[in-house]
């Protein structure tokens, strides 16, 4: 079950309501996980037969995320029957002091195109801050998998765009 709760500036109230449809009991310890862009809520101590449901909880919210994200992104139509460019997509890479001497700061994405004369390269600071190098690979290669536009994803990546709720 999915809820929508808003939050303060000082705290989350989650209603007792929500906790015992997830099998919580009333005054019981519970263990917050606090990871990227997510909070796990899981009981202190479990047994085994909580664990795998648990597991379970979480890979069927994982496959519905694939599914939303998917969705989203769109099917990959082959850009037009020639290879994805954003497929091999990969950070372009200055040594750290060529971006000082550059005024480019460390950790800040950067774009490349051939220069004007032969033999030479563009390279100026993204106006972007993410793209499919911060997706982790194993998500880039299921999401390849089940057919999604990763070129789409890279736009979506650059736009920060809320696509979700």
């Amino acid at each position: 079950m999915k809820f929508v709760k808003g939050t303060t500036k000082k705290k989350l109230v989650i209603p007792n309501t929500v906790m015992e449809l997830s099998g919580f009991e009333r005054g019981a310890m519970v263990e917050l996980h606090a990871l990227t862009d997510t909070v796990v809520i899981l009981k202190k101590r479990m047994t085994a037969m909580e664990l795998v449901n648990a597991i379970d909880a979480l890979q069927r919210l994982t496959v519905d995320l694939f599914a939303e994200l998917a969705k989203t992104c769109g099917a990959c139509e082959d850009c037009g029957g020639g290879e994805c460019p954003a497929r091999d997509r990969a950070a372009t890479e200055v040594p750290d002091e060529v971006r000082q001497g550059a005024g480019i700061p460390a950790g800040v994405k950067l774009q490349s195109w051939p220069g004007e004369t032969e033999g030479t390269v563009m390279v100026v600071q993204a106006d972007y801050r993410f793209d499919l190098t911060d997706v982790p690979e194993w998500v880039r290669s299921t999401l390849e998998a089940l057919g999604v536009c990763l070129g789409n994803l890279e736009e979506l990546l650059m736009s920060e765009e809320p696509i979700s709720g």
